[in-house]
């Protein structure tokens, strides 16, 4: 515990600044200033301006009243937005490298008229006592607890530690609701009602956290916080032959070469198309794309070989050169490898590169039962501030089904390191959860567009994903 503390104290000291503004290439975090002092000292103060709430003009103050990493930190943070204000004071207590105690107070006060904000106003506090955790004996206070309060109401949630048995900790969870002033006969009517259901609930999910817990993080603490975080999730997809999938490509491939250019201009609902050098889709050819989305800038593409049994490669260039990369495939005849990868600005983080690479001939031999050396698809991002891997695997199912697997590694780097560490150590459980939620809708949408589309020949599909591309870009699943 102590080195998880120590860890996220080390993050927060690294926090680069350049002429008093965050500067870790990543816009899309928000305006992080230092408004007042010097980092971290007693005294500085923060203002933050959440991305794309510049016009709201939102008060976001963050304040360091002390910052001593061997005795006390504390932090005052006020936020006002919309009417809406929130208030919270962060306390860490350390002794010498040892961390003692946690404590958040807080605050909120809503908008509205005066009776509004009597009910839209509530205060909370959390504590945790890492000492009295660890000495069992004589505590006399729950050394984990939560409060919150409400005009009408209050709850509290309180963790005690009991004995060890057989290496595991035993734990007792206490939580209380009640109401307070005229709610107090309501609150005690409903209770009783819904008693059994709120335990029954809350059963479930302290079971499902402990099951996480006991699962994920002795692990992860045994092999130590400077390692990857992996996730990894297995669905069940619809098939698809061989033979559909490359007469789908080279049909595409087809397409392509098929589009008509009328005075250099291929004009379509969703994107417009400038042949500005050589032939369509020759070698030399040089074309402007661009969307009809305001947000989406143009680019300029480039043919540099375009062969049906041979390879065929395009590069692009965004505006101001802020991005550049490539694609190529080996054979739109019989297509085995199809390789990709972009660098630049994405999403207003700056200094971001991808890869990709497709082995379409070790994905035939892996879900055909024959294995393969490693996955078929393989997609590696990286940013000065950390890098990260998808990759994919399948294998034969039953009733002409895949099993896919698909596995994300990432690893931060320098300041950003132990935080990645820390997220994969005690967020494994709303990691874990995202990751496979995504992986799962990504095979419902796999099981719903490909059936309709294999039941046409290759052809049409191929025509009508041009279509899409070029006309409705919105009818593809986001997923």
């Amino acid at each position: 515990m102590d080195e998880v503390v120590h860890s996220l104290l080390d993050a927060v000291d690294g926090v680069p600044f350049t002429d008093g503004r965050l500067d870790i290439g990543m816009e899309f975090l928000g305006d992080v200033r230092l408004v007042e002092g010097e980092h971290l000292a007693a005294g500085a103060r923060y203002r933050i301006v959440p991305p794309d709430m510049e016009d709201e003009n939102p008060d976001i103050n963050v304040r360091v009243v002390s910052w001593d990493r061997a005795g006390e930190c504390r932090v005052e943070v006020r936020s006002e937005i919309d009417g809406h204000v929130v208030s919270a004071r962060v306390e860490l207590r350390m002794v010498g490298r040892r961390a003692h105690t946690v404590r958040i107070e807080g605050d909120y006060q809503g908008p509205g008229p005066w009776l509004l904000r009597v009910l839209r106003r509530a205060n909370w506090e959390v504590e945790a006592r890492f000492e009295d955790w660890w000495s069992v004996l004589g505590q006399r206070e729950a050394p984990i607890a939560l409060r919150v309060r409400h005009p009408l109401a209050h709850a509290s949630l309180q963790v005690d530690r009991g004995k060890d048995e057989n290496e595991r900790w035993t734990a007792e969870s206490t939580l209380r609701f009640g109401g307070r002033g005229i709610a107090c006969p309501v609150a005690a009517v409903g209770l009783l009602v819904m008693r059994r259901r709120v335990r029954r609930l809350l059963r479930d999910a302290f079971d499902r956290a402990v099951n996480t817990w006991n699962a994920e993080v002795p692990g992860k603490v045994e092999r130590g916080l400077q390692e990857r975080v992996i996730l990894r999730h297995q669905v069940e997809v619809k098939a698809v032959s061989r033979e559909w999938a490359e007469g789908y490509v080279a049909a595409l491939h087809q397409g392509i070469e098929g589009l008509r250019f009328e005075k250099g201009r291929l004009a379509r609902e969703a994107v417009d198309i400038r042949l500005l050098e050589g032939e369509h889709i020759k070698a030399g050819a040089r074309y402007r794309v661009a969307y009809a989305e305001d947000e989406v800038k143009p680019m300029d593409v480039s043919v540099v070989a375009w062969g049906f049994a041979g390879p065929s490669r395009i590069e692009f260039t965004g505006p101001d050169e802020d991005q550049t990369g490539w694609a190529e495939l080996d054979s739109a005849q019989k297509p085995v490898v199809v390789r990709g990868a972009m660098a630049g600005e994405f999403k207003k983080s700056e200094q971001f590169r991808w890869a990709a690479e497709g082995n379409l001939g070790r994905w035939w031999a892996s879900i055909g039962g024959s294995g393969g050396d490693g996955p078929a698809f393989t997609v590696s991002a990286d940013h000065p501030l950390g890098e990260g891997t998808l990759s994919i695997a399948g294998s034969p199912a039953k009733g002409g089904q895949w099993t896919v697997e698909v596995t994300v590694t990432f690893e931060g780097r320098a300041w950003v390191r132990p935080l990645i560490a820390i997220a994969g150590l005690i967020g494994a459980v709303v990691l874990n959860d995202a990751f496979q939620l995504k992986v799962w809708k990504a095979a419902v949408d796999w099981d719903r567009v490909i059936p309709a589309a294999t039941v046409s020949d290759p052809p049409q599909a191929a025509e009508t994903t041009l279509r899409m591309l070029l006309d409705k870009p919105g009818d593809v699943p986001s997923d």
